[in-house]
């Protein structure tokens, strides 16, 4: 549950995030002279769970390029857990350095507010009051939120859209309220009611992209891929820094049939948020997606890229292969795993990836003589031994 609403004096229990000894320690000092009873100042997002986990904290101010995990890989993080979603969060970075896409990025997860360095007392007295008079404003609503999530996970559905239109009524106009009941009401199985929740949480705040998000994704489970490609394709616009935002519309747009759309959407999100710093692994992270959306033709396409740029890479050969071979191109898988072999010749893993290949293009004795290459390679080999043993039968039963 949500901490009890708080006074604007009484957001006592600080946890501060920043990776800058100096820095961290004047700001610990600023906090207390702003009536900080507790301040537990850490120098990384990883170190910051560790106190959630443990130690009641009121309000959260982090930097944005934290040590381990960034500002918003921790928001993010915070905003996941139920004890500690809705906590008043205060994002700090150097005055001019974070872009539009950055800001909205932060909005994703419902950041409460941006302190900019250098910050002055004011500057952050002001913040904090602002952050947490916000929170009081919707303390209520959140806390019927909860109680609506905990009734959710154990089945007791009337029980939770009670607490639901709680939440409602006391949220107002608060577009994360309706996004958050929305989110509930497909968690229980009312779409329609999610997606009016959705419709609700636009009208209030049409810059929310969360509630465009999965307003598309409501309207693709439902086969109106066209209304659907239109909200996915507003919530890119709006932040386009999201990989899961990104491969959403991706989706969207393969079921529409346009290839190149979805391409230039994958590797969007790969890119945004650096996932894969060489371009040859932002094709391979590619290539990755569209297996997974069955798409193995562009996955081929992406890992062919790949080892353009990366042409010793046995990963994206052995990747490669499997592409092929999901699309029943044998020939093709074979010649690749050879390639590879002439790149490296000592790894049982191609080997026994070529002998599959060669085995399901008919080349039985082929197969065979490759599987016991794999297997004096790694006499432990287990896989091979098993695939080998099979092979022969097969072959002896004259299949």
């Amino acid at each position: 549950m949500p901490p009890k609403a708080q006074t604007q004096d009484t957001h006592s229990r600080f946890l501060l995030i920043e990776g800058e000894v100096r820095i961290r320690h004047l700001l610990s000092a600023m906090l207390q002279v702003a009536g900080a009873k507790i301040v537990h100042n850490v120098p990384s997002g990883k170190a910051g769970q560790e106190v959630l986990l443990n130690q009641a904290v009121d309000v959260v101010v982090c930097d944005w390029n934290a040590p381990e995990m960034n500002g918003v890989e921790f928001l993010r993080s915070v905003r996941g857990l139920p004890v500690t979603k809705y906590l008043p969060f205060l994002m700090m970075s150097p005055a001019g350095q974070l872009k539009e896409e950055e800001l909205a990025a932060a909005r994703d997860f419902d950041v409460d507010g941006h302190l900019f360095k250098p910050i002055t007392q004011e500057d952050l007295q002001a913040g904090v009051r602002g952050a947490v008079g916000r929170y009081n404003a919707m303390a209520k609503a959140y806390t019927h939120l909860a109680r609506a999530a905990a009734y959710v996970d154990i089945g007791e559905f009337d029980e939770a859209r009670q607490e639901i239109r709680a939440a409602q009524l006391a949220g107002g106009e608060s577009a994360r309220v309706w996004s958050e009941a929305g989110n509930l009401l497909a968690a229980i199985g009312a779409p329609a009611e999610a997606k009016e929740c959705y419709r609700r949480s636009i009208e209030f705040d049409r810059g929310y992209a969360r509630a465009y998000d999965k307003l598309g994704a409501i309207l693709e489970e439902e086969g109106d891929s066209e209304a659907a490609l239109k909200f996915l394709t507003a919530s890119t616009q709006m932040s386009p820094r999201n990989r899961e935002r990104q491969f959403t519309l991706a989706k969207a747009m393969l079921a529409r049939g346009d290839v190149e759309g979805a391409r230039a959407a994958v590797h969007r999100g790969i890119e945004a948020e650096g996932g894969a710093a060489h371009r040859s692994a932002v094709s391979a992270a590619a290539a990755e997606f569209f297996m997974s959306a069955g798409r193995a033709d562009l996955a081929e396409e992406e890992y062919a890229f790949a080892l353009e740029g990366d042409p010793a890479n046995v990963h994206y050969f052995n990747r490669l292969g499997i592409a092929f071979r999901r699309q029943k191109k044998y020939k093709e898988a074979v010649d690749n795993y050879r390639k590879a072999i002439q790149v490296v010749n000592n790894d049982p893993v191609l080997y026994y990836n070529l002998a599959i290949a060669l085995a399901e293009s008919g080349q039985i004795p082929q197969a065979v003589g490759t599987l016991r290459r794999a297997l004096v390679l790694d006499p432990h080999f287990k896989a091979a031994e098993d695939l080998l043993r099979r092979i022969e039968a097969r072959a002896r039963q004259g299949g």
